[in-house]
Order: structure tokens, then sequence, then C-alpha cells
């Protein structure tokens, strides 16, 4: 409302409603605006409502209603418009996306609208179709067309299909499988028997699937025991949530124990959560639980806009006892979250890399936190983060030591790669990786081939300045895809048909190194006759295209299967009786404080593809460096081996989990202008005493202090508290905030924006809320220049 303005219906005296809001943008705080007389009874939390916003008309999430004024002397604007008749997210929901804002540095605006699917915001709920409803009761049914069958047959047969098809279908569906014209439809209408009504067609991403229900299995005592202790937790409903690490080797039978776990929080009139770190592992876990729940709602990106909305709405109407879905989908509208169940809780992939850039695993124990529910953390690989609370006591561990079913541990075989090259006629497919390939084959068995590297060769190198071929608009090598025969960028999407010299010198151009393609063609090469698949993101684009594959598989259609990490965790294929790894280091060396232990953590779970049948399996593990110690460990799954030598070199560095980090990354078009932003954030942090250098690390960087005030209009009150200057100083200038940098970021340029970053080491949980507290609504791009912030990274490239 403008100064002076008196607001609609405002009377003297009269008590007023206001509204305090979170709009979707960088800008910290709530908004309040009066809530005009037409909309007091239904503006509540949880809506959207439009709102005027500066000079613009913007969407904005309510979070509080009631008699919560502005500051003195400043005058609210009323409510636009209200924009849902019901709340879109209840109050879990809406508290975990002001925790989100606190913990992660964005607005609490910015982290509401990451509930939101953005179908649901958009509002796509399908194309409206014709839909036919039984109107009979189910036992009048059979006498019904006992009568109709003499004389109005057609109308017979389509009232006998829909109420064999559960009493509802679309017309058009009951039309073709009837084998009618309208015409019968229409007059079982007419006589009541029927009813025709318009509606939003649902989309169920199951639809055509086959799925058969399938009891309980019997549990190993070791799974008996796990559950027991499960269950007694949830059946307490802890005050302050509680959050299980379940630590069992690969094909311990964990899903199991999901499954009956999340069928006692079903029977309490509960919900459960399933999270999955990969898309393709989604169908397999979707067809399981499936097979045990009747009402199982899906969330994931490969869902078009209907359905997810029409999933998302199912889920909110409470129509769902088990979601299923990626990172996101621990958001999903649930009335009661019992227990929250993250597989594979060690995948990066449950980090998020945008605003607001949360981690599923905190998210999860803060949701279950506020709905007094239990968080299970599934994985035979730990991330150390995880295994470090659980050892410290803030997580409980359970552990499923033996594999059930008859599977047994492969037996693995190490090749050094060194030695292979030195060989004639020398191949990606080692000599003993075909021998294992072809006793396979001679068992009826299948082969998984694991290479965390596309295309067909990942570099093309100038025979006389002895450079690769770089993306014009990337400091990265191109990668060439003989398929298409093209060389892609895999940062920037950039692409051009592969030359033949140097741009620089117009020497020849060789392909060295290989991918996923490579590997494709040389098996097709070793044994023609053998049916090949290839699982990677350039040829799992298509929609469904998971499914298809791993389906194929599954039924023994194929006899090899090659693929990235999509591949490598989370799937079951009893007949899988060989996993060979191709290059098991190709990332170990990467400049990241992780590398060892995502390299310790992919070979784990490749090689726990095997081995699940009675047959069981070998693992061939092909490496440069075969003496590594996540090697050694990785190829016979032994994580107390990986732990007792890496959490020693981390804490020596001061890395998680033994101090947390807050990564600062400032990018722009031209290097000067970037390198005098991070300048600038260095200065402020070390001049006033927010943290200390530390010269000798050039460390992974942050993002933290590229901030300028951002005041909200002067209209709209924003309302948020921080901590003083002086109590922020006197607890960072303790040197528990140590800066590392600033540096060029290991990829110093990406979709031509020069890149540099800063990291902050953080003492404890303490420092970082500080100071994200402290810098909070001062983080602004400067012109040409952006800055980020990023707490706790998952990557330093």
């Amino acid at each position: 409302m403008a100064a002076g303005e008196k607001p609609d219906g405002d009377a003297a005296g009269e008590a007023r409603i206001y509204a305090r809001v979170a709009p979707p943008l960088p800008v910290s705080g709530l908004f309040t605006y009066a809530v005009p007389e037409r909309l007091v009874n239904l503006v509540v939390p949880g809506v959207r409502v439009a709102v005027p916003f500066g000079g613009r008309r913007l969407t904005a999430m309510v979070v509080e209603v009631g008699d919560i004024p502005p500051p003195p002397g400043v005058l609210a604007r009323p409510l636009l418009a209200l924009l849902e008749e019901t709340s879109l997210v209840g109050p879990d929901v809406l508290a975990l996306g002001q925790w989100v804002s606190r913990t992660t540095g964005c607005s609490v605006g910015e982290a509401l609208d990451a509930a939101l699917p953005r179908a649901v915001k958009r509002g796509h709920a399908g194309r409206r179709v014709e839909q036919v409803r039984l109107a009979v009761a189910n036992e009048a049914v059979e006498a019904l067309v006992i009568e109709l069958q003499e004389k109005r047959e057609k109308q017979a047969r389509a009232l006998r299909i829909l109420a064999d098809r559960g009493g509802c279908m679309t017309t058009r569906e009951l039309m073709s499988m009837a084998h009618v014209s309208r015409s019968p439809i229409e007059s079982l209408a007419r006589a009541g028997h029927v009813s025709l009504a318009k509606v939003v067609q649902s989309k169920d991403p199951m639809l055509g699937v086959t799925i058969e229900s399938r009891p309980h299995l019997t549990l190993t005592s070791d799974q008996a025991s796990v559950l027991a202790r499960i269950i007694t937790v949830v059946d307490e409903r802890p005050a302050a949530g509680h959050t299980f690490l379940l630590h069992g080797v690969t094909g311990s039978g964990k899903t199991e124990v999901y499954l009956q776990a999340l069928d006692h929080v079903v029977a309490q009139g509960r919900q459960g959560i399933v999270l999955v770190p990969e898309i393709s592992l989604t169908p397999q876990t979707v067809r399981r639980f499936s097979e045990r729940f009747d009402r199982v709602a899906v969330l994931h990106s490969h869902l078009t806009d209907a359905e997810r909305n029409d999933q998302w709405r199912r889920i909110r109407r409470g129509e769902a006892d088990v979601v299923i879905g990626a990172r996101s989908a621990i958001f999903a509208p649930v009335p009661d979250l019992g227990l929250a169940i993250l597989d594979e809780e060690h995948e990066t992939t449950f980090k998020q890399q945008n605003v607001p850039r949360y981690h599923a695993r905190e998210v999860a124990i803060e949701r279950t936190r506020l709905t007094r529910g239990v968080t299970l953390l599934g994985t035979a690989t730990p991330s150390l983060e995880a295994w470090h609370r659980a050892e410290s006591g803030l997580y409980e561990r359970l552990v499923l030591p033996e594999r059930v079913a008859g599977g047994r541990t492969p037996e693995v075989v190490m090749v050094d790669l060194m030695l292979e090259q030195r060989r004639k006629n020398y191949s990606y497919l080692s000599d003993p990786l075909k021998a294992a390939m072809e006793d396979a084959f001679a068992r009826n068995g299948q082969v998984i081939l694991f290479l965390n590297r596309r295309g067909w060769a990942t570099v093309l190198m100038c025979r006389g300045c002895r450079s690769g071929l770089k993306c014009p608009h990337c400091e990265v090598s191109m990668t060439l895809h003989r398929r298409i025969d093209r060389v892609l960028c895999h940062y920037c999407g950039h692409e051009q048909p592969p030359p033949t010299t140097c741009p620089a010198c117009s020497s020849r151009l060789s392909p060295l190194g290989f991918g996923t393609e490579k590997v494709e063609e040389e098996v097709r090469r070793a044994f023609p006759g053998v049916s090949v698949a290839r699982m990677d993101s350039d040829t799992m684009s298509g929609r469904g295209a998971h499914e298809k594959v791993l389906s194929a598989f599954g039924e023994g259609k194929l006899h090899v299967l090659v693929g990235t990490q999509m591949i490598a965790k989370g799937l079951d294929f009893p007949n899988a009786l060989v996993v060979g790894v191709i290059c098991a280091d190709s990332a170990l060396f990467l400049p990241d404080y992780r590398a060892a232990e995502r390299t310790f953590q992919l070979l784990a779970q490749v090689t726990g593809r095997t081995g699940r049948g009675p047959k069981g399996g070998r693992v061939v593990v092909q490496a440069f460096d075969t003496r590594h110690p996540s090697i050694r460990a990785g190829m016979i799954q032994d994580y107390e081996a990986f732990a007792r030598t890496e959490l020693p070199e981390r804490e020596a560095y001061g890395y998680p989990p033994y101090a947390r980090l807050v990564r600062i990354v400032v990018q722009g078009l031209e290097l000067p202008e970037v390198k005098s932003r991070i300048d600038e954030l260095t200065q402020l942090l070390t001049d006033s005493g927010l943290a200390v250098a530390e010269p000798q690390d050039t460390g992974s960087p942050g993002l933290f202090d590229a901030i300028e005030t951002a005041e909200a209009p002067a209209e709209v009150a924003p309302e948020s508290d921080s901590p003083t200057a002086d109590s922020t100083a006197a607890l960072l200038a303790s040197g528990d905030l140590k800066l590392l940098g600033p540096a060029l970021a290991p990829i110093p340029r990406i979709n031509s924006q020069h890149r540099m970053h800063l990291v902050l080491k953080c003492a404890n949980d303490a420092v970082v809320d500080t100071l994200i507290q402290r810098l909070e609504g001062r983080v602004a791009p400067a012109k040409g220049v952006r800055v980020m912030v990023d707490v706790d990274p998952m990557g330093m490239l």
C-alpha cells in the first residue's frame, strides 16, 4: 500500500488480518500484506497468492496468517488475489522450507518454490476427457446385464466390460473395448445405469504395466533384528525424530527391510517416502513397491507435466501410502510422514546443484523430526559423513553383514592396465575379462560392463603441438561420439563435426581415451552375435528408455549391458555372472578431495551387481594404479578398510566429516571483473576477521561473500532476525573459520564464463549457521558477475 493510503475496509480500531508471504526471489525475510475482507476466511498458510511487489505482480506462498502487523511506520498493501482454494503444502513443509532457507542461505520463497513441481505451479492438469462411471451397485450389475442382453446386446456388453474394469473408464476406452459406438453408452446414461462427466485425464505412470501382488519374504535373523528395531522406534514416535544408518553389504536384503518397515508404517495410517539416486532405478523400485502396496505414487523428472501434476495432487489428497522418486520427492505433500528412506544414501545426486542447494539426506532428517518420524539411510558404502555421525552416536547404525537368497561374494580378478598396454593388439577388454565373459555366455549368463565415461574417445589429441581439442566455450576437452559423428562438450552442450587437423597448428588429430560407446563397439567386435545395450545419458534420453533396457536385460533378452554409473547401483539381476570394471581409477585423480571416496563407492557398488544368484559371479577390475587403497578396498567391498585409510587424511587436512565447507564461486564473461569481485570477497572476509587465510592450501572455494545488501521495496516489510556483527566476528575470529583461495576453479571456464572460487572451512555447525545468518540478504550479483554459495558442496570442479 502506498504511503498515506488507507487499507480497504479498515475502520478505526478494527483489527486487521495480515499474511506473511514468501516470494520466490533471492530476497531475505518474509513480507507482510493486508488480507482484504473478501479473503479473510480463505487465505491460510500454504496457499499461493498474487501480491504487488515493487512495480510487479508476483506469486508468493503464504507462510503465516493472523494479527501480525508490519513494523511501525510501514503500511501493508493488500493481497491482490487468491490462487488456490486449499493449501498446497502442510505445516511440516512450510516449516521445512524455512529450515532450508536458514541452512543453505537461500530465501524462504526459493526454498518453498522448490517444494512444488513446475507442473503444479503452472497448473498442467492434462487434457479433459469424458469419463463413464457405473451408477448402480455392483451387486445389481449381473441382473441388469441379463435383462439388457436380449434386446440391447451392445448396452449389455458395454455395461459388463465397465463393471469388469472397476466401474470407471474413459468413453473412448469403453467404445474401443466393447466395439460399440457412442449411442449405446448414451442410452445407458439416460437410463441412469452409468454417468458421463468431463474430467481431467488422470496420468498414471504405471499404466499398462502388469503388477502382481507378492507376499512378504521370510527374513533372515539379521533382517528380522534390524526390522524389529526400526518398528520399535517408529512406534515410539520420537519427539526429535530418529535416524538409522542401515549398513548392509550388496545383496543383503535391504529392500525387503524397507518394504516391511513401510508396511508397518502404512498400517498405522501414516505414509512413507522412498528416495532413489538415479532415475534408472525408479522403474524397478516402483515395480517392487507396487507389488506390496496398492497406493503408490511416483515423482521424478521423466514424468510429463500432466503426470507429475496428477501424482502430486493424489499425494496431497492422501491417496498414496508410498511415494517413490528422486531427491525433490522429499517435499511430497504426504499428510503424515512416518518413514523416509534414502536408498544408496552415499550418492552425490541427492545434493541439489541449483538454488536451493539442499541435500535430500539433511532435509529428510529435518522433516521426520518435524513429523516425529524415522529416517532410514540404506547403503553398502556409507558416505564418510554418515559413517562418522553413526560412530559419534548421532545416527543409530544397523548392520546386515551377509548376503541373502543364496547369493555369495563374487570372485575378484585384478588386471593391471599398465601391463596390458604393452601387449600387441591391446584392447580395452583385457584377456582375463574376455575369458570371464566367454565363460558367462557358455553358462547362459549375462555380463555388465561399467565405465563412468561416455562417448567413443575422450579427446582428439594433436600430434604436433600435443594439445587436445577443446570446447570454444569451456576449458575442457571435447568428446568424440562416433555414432553421430560429432564432438561434444559435456558441460555446455556445444557440438560440431570432428575436425581432422588441429585448429592451432594444422597437424593431424588422433582420438585418445575411451568411453562407453567404444566399449560397446569392442564387445560387438569381440563377440559377434551377442546382444548388447548401452546405458548412458546419450542413449537414455527417451521417455521410458531406462525401463525398456532394464526389462530386456532382466528377461534375458540382452547378453551384455554396458553403462556408466546409472548401472552401478541398486539393480538386481541374479543371472549377471560377470561384472567388468573397464577402468577403475578413471576418476581417481580429479582435483577433488572426494575422488578416492567416490572411486571406492562406485567400485564396491558395481562389483555388488554380480554373485546374487545360485550360479555365483566374478568381477574383473581393470586399473592403472592397482595398489591404490580405494581400489584394493573397493574390489573386495571392505568399507572399514577404506574408512581406516581415508578418515585420518580427512582429519589431518580439516575436510568433512571433521569440518564443514562453504564454497563461493564467482563467474562472469570477463576474467578481470571476476578476479576483482573475488578479491573483494576475500578482503571482506580477512579484514573483518570473519576468516583466517590458509595460504598453504589452494582448496576449493565458496560463494558466500560476493555480497551486497538487497533492500526490500519500501511498501513491503521484510522480517528476519540476524546476529550482531560483533557476536559473529567474536565467534569467527577464533580461527574456527578458515579461508582457502582465491584461485581459478579446476575448470576455469564453462559456457564462456570465467570461474574463480574460495572455500571456507567451518569447524562445526554453529559456525556455518552463524556465517549464513551474518551474510543473509547480502549476496547479490554485480554487473556482469555472478556469485554462488554452496553449503556442503559435493563437488569442487
